[in-house]
């Protein structure tokens, strides 16, 4: 029985190939270092870590991001907020993951939604850390998944 190749066929293969390039090429010049931010360790691995932020509308951010050496998790879930003092109204809480001798290394802030407002994106207007690690420690608590917080220094010193 032979195969009948369709156009769409032969478009899916085209993007799925030139995402892994875009992908590649977003590895290999958009890296930067891992930032010093307050982050949370928790005895999760990656697969564990993104199926219980899947499960809890957390998506893949990787086409959408800067890479950080060493990341193994990009996720996030974007959120409408009313009344933002910035009067930006499409958000995302962006929580990021490094592999840690003890399990996972958690960071998150909270920031616009790159896809409806890219430029403000860029220029980090109204980001907030603190923001960020409340809602991720909000669900890690909620599933009674033991965390220990990390403090800029304790991070640095890892570094």
């Amino acid at each position: 029985m032979t195969r009948r190749v369709s156009r769409a066929n032969i478009l899916d293969a085209v993007l799925r190939e030139l995402r892994r390039i875009v992908l590649s090429v977003r590895g290999r010049f958009f890296s930067r270092p891992k930032p010093l931010e307050p982050s949370v360790l928790v005895p999760l691995s990656r697969s564990e870590a993104e199926r219980l932020l899947g499960e809890r509308h957390f998506a893949p951010n990787w086409d959408m991001s800067f890479s950080y050496f060493g990341e193994v998790l990009n996720l996030r879930r974007v959120e409408y907020v009313i009344d933002h003092p910035t009067g930006y109204e499409w958000w995302q809480v962006h929580v990021r993951g490094y592999h840690h001798p003890e399990g996972l290394e958690l960071t998150a802030h909270f920031e616009t939604d790159p896809s409806e407002t890219p430029d403000a994106h860029v220029d980090r207007v109204g980001i907030d850390i603190d923001r960020g690690l409340e809602e991720l420690n909000a669900v890690l608590e909620e599933q009674d998944i033991e965390y220990r917080e990390l403090s800029k220094s304790d991070v640095a010193a890892l570094a």
